[in-house]
């Protein structure tokens, strides 16, 4: 089983336990954990759909394959990556984190010297497989 089949199962089984409790939590680190996995930007759940589709509507966007130049990036790079790609500061990048700007511009520092890109715009367009 591919990992993004395995994501979809876990996802699936997310759902399963959510409709078997009766609660509307969704478990944020598993559903994180799934949005990786899957390379999703987002993964949304309305519970609300319920009512008219008889379960919820879960809607997943995934973003396009980032360039391999930023292949070699940790989780933690990857992350910030995506977030420079956005046009995030690093001040709205680290409150977005819960880190420090330091640690946001060691990470931007690693990003740029691994992919031996040459700065933000440039994460931005391999981030977007530009």
């Amino acid at each position: 089983m591919d990992d993004r089949t395995a994501a979809l199962t876990e996802l699936r089984t997310i759902l399963a336990e959510i409709r078997g409790s009766g609660t509307r939590a969704v478990p944020a680190v598993r559903l994180a954990a799934v949005r990786q996995r899957l390379g999703a930007v987002g993964v949304h759940v309305d519970f609300d759909a319920a009512e008219s589709l008889g379960a919820p509507m879960v809607v997943v966007s995934v973003s396009p394959r980032p360039a391999a130049c930023l292949a070699t990036l940790t989780p933690r790079e990857r992350e910030v990556a995506e977030l420079v790609a956005t046009g995030l500061r690093n001040q709205d990048i680290a409150l977005a984190l819960g880190i420090s700007v330091g640690t946001v511009k060691d990470h931007v520092h690693r990003i740029l010297a691994k992919s031996g890109l040459d700065g933000r715009a440039a994460v931005a367009a391999a981030w977007r497989g530009a």
